[in-house]
């Protein structure tokens, strides 16, 4: 059975924002989640566990994943820009 995707406000803004060229990219990577919420170019990441992040050039899509209500949650999408790209991201509750 597919996982369920969400967006918050916050990725769905930037999903809008992103560069012409990329947010079609973008929303299939998304879209994909829904078969395999942990794909093999998906990275946990270090320092906040059950987050995870995709690359999109120089874009971090920021999601987590819940197996037991079998969601995922998109939290956002940021210019990758060092190690301040994933801090003060708030989880889905």
């Amino acid at each position: 059975m597919p996982y369920r995707i969400r967006l918050t406000r916050l990725a769905r803004l930037a999903v809008r924002r992103l560069p012409g060229n990329l947010r079609q990219r973008a929303r299939r990577m998304i879209d994909g989640l829904a078969n395999e919420p942990r794909p093999t170019n998906a990275k946990e990441l270090r320092d906040e566990p059950g987050l995870y992040r995709m690359r999109l050039d120089g874009w971090r899509i920021i999601y987590q994943v819940d197996d037991e209500t079998q969601g995922v949650f998109v939290l956002t999408i940021r210019r990758k820009v060092g190690p301040e790209t994933y801090k003060n991201i708030e989880r889905y509750t």
